[in-house]
Formats: structure tokens, C-alpha cells, sequence
């Protein structure tokens, strides 16, 4: 047998001299394996990579669902549940707690103040990231206990750009939110706190800083520490979650004062462990999944295309086979020779692809939605490279296979005679080529559908009404150190200062503050107080809570946001120069779950759980989002930003609301630094967005997966076309002297075109047979992504199937039109 790696230089001439082959089966491959690529390297970072911390698979995530509260709804640990599984689980090494929030570094040596992230920690997360100093030490457990002296490590980004990476700070006193703080370390390169799934922005830290919870209490139903733990060797998640359901139920005896049986039977509230790699890739594992299975349909459509080019190729050649056969040649050795030229169009190809998929990658993270995790860290590496190659040596392989098949088939056939063009070998290569097209609109139309699906649903969610006007509507975040704004009444001074200055500027219509935004993932849910117990009684028995989102807002914020009032009044500014008026508006989710059927203006209701001195609503407003359109409405409820109880303030950040009677809010930007700055300098603005920004990227996860769909099934078309187009012309080739007969006996033009388009819709047709049944099923996949459509939408299906015919009705075109055009006297002269 000859060894098919003996020499490649023939290969090269003969796919030389068929360069039109050879271009177009190179570019083919190249673009499915480079879509391919490009799909995998964020698959492989994304979901098969494990996450960068020391023993990963040991690391899980600890909530606490609460199905009545709602469906999804699962809280963070709290202090109590922190100290009981840390000193007793068994089945856990090591808890920790994590918060990220904001902080103002005040201004020294000449910088000016600014607003930084901060990562408020207990000591026990550093070994479980793999956390090391770069200069100093770590936060040990020392400085993590109440009373010690105030401590922070600074992060190494926020170092080099802060401090020019002077190894000198260590040990500096920074002041941070008004206090002195020593520096103790700078953290390593690359640490970071793990994310949450679907997170809309995602939050780098600044400066780590001790939690310094207290273990002695006192202890309280306040479930906002994320918890993360690490598993006691050989032990799996399911038994620790064992274990932790045990130890929860003890929870109301061991601390009474933050739990009762009753808050357990009503809101079923049960501890969950989940592996931390799950957690936090979230749903995005299954979109990647579903983006890479559509990438593979494209880059099976690519490889039948090469196919058929191939056999094209080879019935143009059999009168070369047969010369050769004849002079000795084997079956083997003809195969060998094929093997070769296929070898090196795969080669081509995979290098080709790998290029385009260098492309793509940048591409896609730039496409990519927020909330994707560890997407900053996508690049191609030795694993995606390997990968590469293992596409290009499987289409290698592909392409070896059909012509050993057509030599081996030939071996029998006497090639010098007629050529066998009436033979059953003839018949089955036709057959073959036909089945291949069938297949190719089969798996194009699976393609486009689920294309077709996306777009149905991402038009259904941009008619929705969000409940917002964001055009020309700028967020900019106002923070507040609590040093110089340690009351309500500082607070409401600066705020209504900084309103007046603000809404005197030069483009601005309107503007008002509130401390969330819509599809920002805020509101949160926190528990009201009702003047009418009857209320609180109705929603108990109903196995619900009277928690709600909770913002302190000021006059003009709904003018600004575009949320209409539709009940009673906005906020003045007496509610708040007068906070014991105790004014409250509502939405209307909110007034419809607790005075259904009810006028709620009047109604008493006081926030945090509280009581007297109730609020009173004056007015309703329109229904918000608190993440996407496709989530229920907030139950919101605004309270002015002045409380009516001098015993409690707000915190100290909100985020101003500024609409711009030109369409470029952001230009307002720099007018907004220099009010602020003549207020207070040392007040920062921090994550300033536009607000029609804000929107779309709250349907920014199906508007990636639709565009990476969509381009895939225009490619699948686009091959499919190709294919058909390639198909139809072989046979309008090969009957040109049959089509000659016909029209030298009469028969006119137009029933040649017929002809040829009839089987060129019947490959259509029957790719559409099998491809219909097929999308049914993988649509169902789709299913999380698909707002107000169905899996089997009926239109979605007819519009692709009009697609795909329309695309074979054009790729007969040609053909059809060429095969009219045969002159019979050459036609019979060929034959």
C-alpha cells in the first residue's frame, strides 16, 4: 500500500490547476472552522475552564431560597447562619462573606475626592480565591474582629493607577468614607471576588476592607452577606446541603430573636449548596452551548457543500482515473492521491480558520452582553488551537473518505467506454449528491427557525412598554461622604442645591434623584409596615410578603424617568423641607398586590417594616422593570429622600436623573461635574450611563444569541444556496445532450425551466420535510430565551420555509435558464 504522506507536490499541482475548486472549498471549511473556533474559545473559558481559584471543584455557594416570597427568590446568608455553619458544619472547611459596595476616597496630597468599590470581606475568603500580597500582607483574622484598628489592601489595578505602584504605601493612612485607614498589603494581579450570574455590570474592587462582624450579636433576620465555602475533602455538595438543611431548622431555637417557626412555615426558607463553577456561569453555559451546536450545523452544511464539490470534481476527472487505472494504478493509490489534495485543503482551511476565528473572538466580546463571566479573560490558548487542528484533521479525514469510496466504487466499471453514465453506480452518486443538498436545507432550516424564533421575541420585548421615556435621559451616580452628611437634613440640603443648580442648566428639561434606576437589577424587596393590619393579614394567609423595592426619590424623578403619575400627585418639595407631611407614592404594582379593588391614596404604610409615623400615599405611578421587560413589574414604592423619623436616615449615594433637550444626554456630563464641584468638591459622580443604553442592555442576552443565530442560519442559507445552485447545474451538465433531443424535437424553453426548477424545489421540498419535524424538537431549547412566542410558532415556520424556497427557486435560476438556452445542434454534435 503507498504511503499517503510520500509526497504532497502532486496534490499541490492538481489543486493548482483547479484553482475554482480549490478557492471555494478552502473559504467553505475555513468559515465553518473558524465560526467554530471562535464559539469554542468562549465556551471552553466561560463554562469548561475551572474557575481561578486554589481547588475550585471544592468551592460552593451558599443561599437561602424563599418560594413565598416568590418563585425565584432566594436571599444571601445573614450574620447568624455565617458563625453557626462556620464553628459547626462538619462538611464544610471553611464560610466566608463577601459585599461589594461603594466608598469615597477623599481627596489628599492634591487628588480630589472620588468614588471607589470597595469588597467588604471577612479574612476566612482570602486562602479560598488563592489571595496573596504583591506588597505587605493580607487581611488576617486579627483585623477582622470588632474593635481592631481600621485596615485595608489595596487592589493592584487600583494601586498602579492611583499611587503610580509605589511600594511606599504600604502602611499610609488613607482617608476612606471620613476615616483613617492604614494599608496594610496591594493584592496580587488577577484576584477577584466571584461574580453573579447575569450581573448587569460588573463591579471591580477597589480596596479590600475587614467585615469585622460581631460573633457575639446581635443577630438579626438580614439576609444580604453572599456566602461562598469551601467543601471538607470528600465530601460533595449534596451532603453538605444535607447537613446545612439540618442545622437551618435549629436556626429559630439557637437565635429567637432573629427567627420564628412561623417566618419558616410561611416562607419556607431552607439553605441550598450549589457548586460555585454552576453559580456563577449561570444560564450562560446553555446559550453558549446552543450558539456552539448552531456553529457545528453550520460547519456540517460546509463540509457537505465540500463534499459535493468534491464529487463533482471527481466524476470531471473519472477519464484521468481510468487512464491511470489502466497503466497500473490501484484503487489505493488513487485514493492515497485524493487523500492528499483533501489533506491540504483541510489544512489550508483550519489555518484560515483559525484566523478568522482570532477576529471573531474580538468581535464577540465586544458583541457579547454584560453579566457573561470571565469574558475579559477569552483569548485563544493551546487548547483552542488543539481544537482547531482536531476540526482540521476530522474534515481531513471527511475528504479521504469520498474518494477512496469513489475509486474503490469505479474499480469494477469499464471507465474507457461509455462512462458509465447510465450504470447504478451513476444512479447512487446522484442520489448521494441530491441526499447531501436534502440534508443541507434540512439543517439550514433548523437554523433559521431558531434565528426566526429570536427575532419574533426580541421584537415582541422592544414593543413592550418598559414604563420609561429614555430618550435623552442621562444616570449619574451621586455619593455623599457620611463624615459631612451624617443626617437626613445635610443629605436633603445638599440634594436640593444640587436639583436647583442642575435643572437651571442650559438643555436640561427636567431632572430628580432616586437611589435606583430601572433594569439596573435593583429595588431588592424589603419588608413594609401597613396602618391597616388587615393587609398584613391578607398577604400572610395568601402565603406572601409585604416586602417591596423601597427608593428614596425626589420631586422631578418621574418627570425625568418618563414614568407617568397616573393617580393623585408627584413629590414637592415640601415633602421634603417638611418630612413630617409623610407623603409616599406608589406603583401601580404595588397598590394593586395590597389594596386590590382599592383607592390607595391615603393608605398608611411605613417603610422597613415599621410603624408609626405611618406615611400616606398621595399618589400612583406607572409600573417599572426592575432587570428586563420580561420580568414582572416592581412593586415599588418611593419615599421622599427627608424621612419622617429623625431617628434613620437614607444612605448616602443616589443617582441623579437628568432629561436633555437634545438627543446626546452625555454631552451634559462636564456642566454636571463643575455644579457639583461648586457645591461640595468633595462629593464624586461615578457611573454615569445613558439611559437608553441602560435599556437596551437589559435585552442584550437575546439580542447576542439572535445575532449569532441569525448569522448563522444567513450562512447555513447562504451554503445551502450554493449547494443546491451546484447540484442543479452538475445536472443540467450532464443531460445537455438529452435537453438538446428535447428541444430539437419540439419541446419549448420554458418547459426545460420547469424541468429543471421542479427537482430543484422537490430537493427543497423534501429538505423542508425533514427539516421542519426537526426544528420542533430543537426549538424547545430556546425556550428561556423566547418572550410572548412559542417553540412551534406558526409564523416563524412558514416565513422560514418561504425563505428556503425563495433561496432554491433563485439557486435554480441560473441553471434552468441556462439549460433553456441549449442549442440542439451543438447539444447533438457534443454526443
Amino acid at each position: 500500500m503507498p504511503n499517503p504522506f510520500r509526497s504532497f507536490r502532486p496534490a499541490l499541482r492538481a489543486l493548482a490547476r483547479s484553482r475554482s475548486f480549490t478557492v471555494t472549498a478552502v473559504l467553505t471549511l475555513a468559515l465553518g472552522v473558524g465560526a467554530a473556533t471562535a464559539i469554542f474559545t468562549l465556551l471552553e473559558r466561560v463554562v469548561l475552564d475551572p474557575l481561578p481559584y486554589p481547588q475550585p471543584e471544592r468551592l460552593v455557594r451558599l443561599k437561602n431560597p424563599v418560594p413565598g416570597v416568590g418563585a425565584n427568590t432566594a436571599w444571601e446568608l445573614s450574620t447568624a447562619q455565617y458563625f453557626y455553619f462556620a464553628d459547626s458544619s462538619h462538611t464544610l472547611d471553611k464560610v466566608a462573606l463577601f459585599n461589594q459596595g461603594l466608598g469615597i476616597l477623599d481627596g489628599d496630597q492634591g487628588r480630589p475626592a472620588q468614588r471607589v468599590q470597595l469588597a467588604v470581606v471577612t479574612a476566612s475568603i482570602f486562602p479560598l480565591i488563592g489571595a496573596r500580597a504583591a506588597v505587605g500582607r493580607v487581611i488576617a483574622h486579627d483585623d477582622d474582629v470588632p474593635g481592631a484598628p481600621a485596615v485595608a489592601m489595596l487592589s493592584n489595578g487600583f494601586w498602579r493607577r492611583q499611587f503610580g505602584a509605589d511600594p511606599g504605601v504600604v502602611g499610609r493612612t488613607i482617608p476612606l468614607n471620613g476615616q483613617p485607614v492604614q494599608v496594610v498589603g496591594v493584592m496580587a494581579p488577577g484576584i477577584a471576588l466571584p461574580g453573579e450570574p447575569g450581573q448587569a455590570v460588573r463591579l471591580s474592587t477597589d480596596i479590600w476592607v475587614p467585615a469585622d462582624y460581631n460573633p457575639a450579636g446581635p443577630f438579626y433576620n438580614n439576609h444580604t452577606h453572599p456566602a461562598i465555602a469551601q467543601l471538607a475533602p470528600g465530601v460533595t455538595a449534596a451532603q453538605a446541603q444535607a447537613e446545612l438543611a439540618r442545622m437551618t431548622r435549629v436556626l429559630p431555637e439557637l437565635y429567637p430573636n432573629a427567627y420564628s417557626q412561623a417566618f419558616f412555615t410561611q416562607y419556607k426558607f431552607h439553605t441550598t449548596v450549589q457548586p460555585l463553577k454552576t453559580y456563577v456561569v449561570g444560564h450562560t453555559a446553555g446559550y453558549l452551548w446552543i450558539l456552539f451546536a448552531a456553529v457545528g450545523l453550520v460547519l456540517a452544511i460546509a463540509c457537505v457543500n465540500v463534499v459535493n464539490l468534491l464529487l463533482v470534481r471527481l466524476e470531471a476527472r473519472r477519464r484521468e482515473f481510468a487512464v491511470r487505472s489502466a497503466l497500473g494504478a490501484g484503487w489505493r493509490h488513487l485514493a492515497a492521491d485524493a487523500f492528499r489534495e483533501g489533506a491540504v485543503v483541510a489544512l489550508v482551511a483550519a489555518v484560515l480558520g483559525v484566523g478568522i476565528a482570532w477576529v471573531g473572538i474580538r468581535w464577540l466580546v465586544t458583541l457579547a452582553p454584560a453579566g457573561v463571566p470571565r469574558l475579559e479573560d477569552v483569548r485563544m490558548d493551546a487548547g483552542v488551537l488543539v481544537f482547531a487542528a482536531g476540526l482540521g484533521l476530522a474534515v481531513a479525514a471527511l475528504l479521504a473518505l469520498v474518494p477512496a469510496w469513489h475509486a474503490r466504487a469505479e474499480r469494477t466499471m469499464n471507465l474507457l467506454g461509455d462512462g458509465g453514465r447510465t450504470s447504478t453506480t451513476g444512479v447512487a452518486r446522484r442520489r448521494l449528491r441530491s441526499g447531501l443538498v436534502v440534508a443541507q436545507v434540512a439543517l439550514a432550516l433548523v437554523l433559521v427557525v431558531s434565528a426566526g424564533l429570536l427575532l419574533r421575541s426580541f421584537a415582541r420585548l422592544r414593543a413592550v412598554d418598559p414604563g420609561v421615556d429614555p430618550r435623552g435621559v442621562l444616570t449619574v451616580g451621586v455619593y455623599l461622604p457620611n463624615n459631612r452628611y451624617d443626617s437626613a437634613t445635610r443629605q436633603w440640603q445638599f440634594y436640593s442645591q444640587l436639583l436647583t443648580a442642575v435643572r437651571a442648566l442650559p438643555g436640561v428639561t427636567s431632572a430628580g434623584l432616586s437611589e435606583e434606576v430601572p433594569f439596573q437589577g435593583g429595588y431588592g424587596c424589603t419588608v413594609q409596615g401597613f396602618e391597616d393590619q388587615a393587609v398584613v393579614a391578607r398577604v400572610k394567609d395568601a402565603g406572601q410578603t409585604t416586602c417591596a423595592g423601597q427608593e428614596p426619590t425626589s420631586p422631578g424623578y418621574f418627570e425625568a424617568m418618563g414614568i407617568p403619575v397616573l393617580k393623585g400627585r408627584d413629590f414637592t418639595p415640601a415633602d421634603n423641607d417638611q418630612p413630617d407631611r409623610g407623603a409616599v407614592v406608589v406603583s401601580k404594582a404595588f397598590a394593586d398586590f395590597f389594596w386590590p379593588g382599592q383607592d390607595p391614596i391615603g393608605k398608611g404604610v411605613a417603610p422597613n417594616g415599621t410603624g408609626k409615623p405611618f406615611y400616606h400615599v398621595v399618589g400612583v405611578v406607572g409600573d417599572v422593570h426592575s432587570q428586563t421587560v420580561n420580568d414582572p413589574p416592581a412593586r415599588a414604592i418611593y419615599y421622599p429622600v427627608a424621612p419622617n423619623n429623625p431617628k434613620w436616615a437614607w444612605a448616602g449615594g443616589l443617582t441623579l436623573v437628568v432629561r436633555a433637550a437634545t438627543g446626546n444626554p452625555s454631552a451634559l456630563l462636564p456642566q454636571l461635574r463643575r455644579v457639583v464641584s461648586s457645591i461640595d468638591p468633595s462629593v464624586p459622580l461615578a457611573d454615569a450611563q445613558d439611559m437608553s443604553t441602560i435599556v437596551f442592555r437589559s435585552m442584550s442576552q437575546l439580542s447576542f444569541t439572535m445575532t449569532l443565530l441569525g448569522i448563522a442560519g444567513v450562512t447555513a442559507l447562504l451554503l445551502a444556496a450554493i449547494g443546491l445552485y451546484g447540484v442543479i447545474s452538475y445536472i443540467v451538465a450532464r443531460r445537455t445532450n438529452e435537453i438538446g433531443v428535447r428541444l430539437a424535437l419540439g419541446a419549448q424553453p420554458s418547459q426545460v425551466r420547469g424541468t429543471v426548477v421542479r427537482e430543484a424545489l422537490t430537493l427543497a421540498l423534501l429538505g423542508l420535510g425533514i427539516g421542519v419535524p426537526v426544528a420542533l424538537v430543537s426549538a424547545r431549547v430556546l425556550g428561556s430565551l423566547l418572550y410572548g412566542v412559542a417553540s412551534w410558532d406558526p409564523a416563524a415556520y412558514l416565513a422560514s420555509a418561504i425563505v428556503m424556497l425563495a433561496i432554491a427557486l433563485l439557486a435554480a435560476y441560473f441553471p434552468a435558464r441556462r439549460a433553456a438556452g441549449v442549442d440542439p445542434a451543438i447539444a447533438l454534435r457534443a454526443e
